[in-house]
């Protein structure tokens, strides 16, 4: 096979001038997009002239880190810098011109943390045509270009230098004469470098490192002076089920057009309307959520210095079981009995390896639960409707909403298509929690038993052209903010525990967040510690007076 061949030869430089003009157009479309729909870029000149100088800007940043990684590549080697950056860059790139994403540290960690064969669901047709478009091509034509044999000389320094202050003297002049529109964009998150490839992917993989650093730090102990507050007649059982990617608006019990939650509504669970996300994504959520921070404050180098809830629940002496169908616990649940189905081959409950519907989570739960004689707190942890391939998220018997979207190339699908697939794993999730209330219904003789359901974050399906979930929290919807959260109690359970029935009730009508689930699922288990807040537990107003003080059999 014979690859054409040119007939000039590139210096280094240009090599990375052109490759910087490159990777600021085609791959950085997504980029320039925003700077011409950003409301303040005004229109006709202006809007041209803003976008001019939104491109001077993401080819500056593009020039400014190859020409710093340079430094470490000499020679031929410089190509092999190009052609990664080239490749990246494009990749990146149709992430978030086609689905909406933006790249920083929390979404690679999430990447980092999803299961293999999530992240093959990624990969389509258009997606490899648009790698070789606009990766692939000019990636070999990089490597075909004849490189100058240069010598290391003051003026190759300097002409380098005088590239890169030439064109940051442009992008200065050019941003100065529009600065109140580039400063309103930029302070409305109507332009971001999240979606600046492949800076972004550098940059969030520098602060990325600098948090997983933090990984080997011990925790500090928390919650050992847990103890159970007072016995009732029977041990208690405290289901969590922990969902995964269910937004609340499109929840029946939450006044969706579609009754995607018939077992719900009918098992008469409390359900919070208006429920907002600590995270949206599962890397943030879940170690926020068992790490009792509250939003304000968390952050994962915290989360990973001080044991979690999990830890607290043990230091009670409760039994703690984790039961895993979504690519693990994020290390929150070190010392539980933990069980993990992700990579599940069970003839029934998974049609392929790594791919198992969430109704393996109850099997063979009965007879362990059979054995146990003490306080035991249960996490459920759910497959749910994780993306992009939704479809494969239920059995074909659950398919209520058609057609559906049957591609991971969510832009590609009618969207009525792509939210029917969707609603059809919400109503696969009904019925999961349908089946954990029977459980726990059957376990009566045995427990005092309840339940309590938040998803860890919500989901893009196509609005605003956004796509999946992942977006920094200060700029994400409400689509992957606001989620789902019910609870069930056997009348037996609040009978024991005396609970007044009318207040559970009106406790659903406030606004409340993740930060309200640490100190519930304390308070479900009647766990005294220091670490409990009664002004975050759903429900502490709710017990009776004597509750708390006297030992009942």
């Amino acid at each position: 096979m014979h690859f054409p061949t040119f007939s000039w030869s590139a210096s280094r430089l240009q090599l990375l001038c052109l490759t910087s003009i490159w990777i600021s157009l085609l791959p950085n479309l997504a980029s320039l997009q925003r700077f011409w729909t950003a409301p303040s870029s005004g229109s006709g000149f202006q809007t041209i002239a803003f976008v001019f100088g939104g491109w001077l800007t993401v080819c500056f940043v593009t020039f400014t880190l190859l020409f710093v990684l340079s430094a470490l590549f000499w020679g031929r080697s410089i190509k092999l810098l190009l052609i990664v950056a080239i490749i990246s860059a494009a990749i990146l790139g149709y992430f978030s011109l086609f689905l909406g994403t933006q790249f920083d540290r929390n979404m690679l960690l999430n990447l980092a943390q999803t299961h293999t064969s999530e992240a093959f669901e990624l990969v389509n047709l258009r997606m490899a045509m648009w790698v070789v478009a606009v990766g692939l091509v000019p990636a070999v034509a990089v490597w075909l270009v004849p490189l100058k044999t240069e010598a290391l000389t003051l003026r190759s320094i300097a002409q380098s230098w005088g590239v890169w202050l030439g064109l940051a003297i442009v992008l200065l002049g050019t941003v100065l004469l529009q600065y109140s529109r580039y400063a309103s964009a930029a302070r409305n998150r109507d332009i971001t470098f999240h979606t600046v490839a492949p800076t972004n992917i550098v940059a969030s993989a520098v602060s990325y490192w600098y948090s997983e650093r933090q990984r080997d730090v011990v925790r500090d102990p928390r919650g050992t002076d847990a103890k159970q507050r007072y016995p009732i007649a029977k041990p208690r059982l405290v289901v969590f089920v922990l969902g995964e990617t269910a937004r609340a608006q499109n929840f029946g019990m939450n006044g969706y057009e579609r009754d995607t939650t018939p077992r719900m509504r009918d098992a008469g669970v409390l359900y919070f309307k208006d429920t907002i996300s600590c995270g949206t994504a599962t890397a943030i959520s879940l170690p926020c959520l068992f790490s009792g921070l509250n939003h304000d404050h968390f952050s994962l180098s915290g989360a990973r210095a001080i044991e979690t809830l999990i830890d607290v629940m043990l230091h009670s002496k409760a039994r703690v079981i984790w039961r895993d169908n979504d690519g693990g616990c994020k290390g929150v649940c070190d010392r539980a009995d933990v069980v993990d189905f992700t990579a599940g081959e069970h003839p029934r409950w998974c049609p392929e390896k790594g791919e198992c519907f969430d109704e393996i989570l109850l099997d063979g739960l009965e007879p362990k639960l059979r054995a146990e004689a003490r306080d035991t707190f249960l996490v459920l942890h759910l497959k749910g409707s994780h993306g992009p391939a939704y479809y494969k998220r239920y059995p074909p018997q659950f398919e209520k909403f058609a057609p559906t979207c049957k591609s991971s190339d969510l832009s590609s699908c009618e969207q009525q298509h792509l939210i029917n697939a969707y609603d059809n794993t919400i109503f696969y999730t009904d019925h999961v929690l349908g089946e954990t209330v029977n459980l726990l219904t059957k376990l009566s003789d045995q427990f005092a038993a309840s339940m309590l359901y938040v998803s860890d974050h919500g989901e893009s399906l196509g609005e605003n052209g956004m796509y999946l979930h992942g977006l920094p929290y200060a700029v994400a919807p409400k689509e992957q903010t606001r989620v789902p959260m019910l609870a069930w109690i056997s009348p037996q359970f609040s009978s024991m525990e005396r609970w007044d029935t009318s207040c559970l009730a009106a406790q659903t009508k406030r606004q409340v967040s993740h930060d309200y689930v640490y100190s519930t699922l304390l308070g479900f288990m009647e766990i005294e510690t220091k670490e409990y807040r009664e002004s975050l537990d759903l429900f502490d107003v709710c017990d009776t007076p004597h509750a708390s003080t006297a030992t009942r059999k």
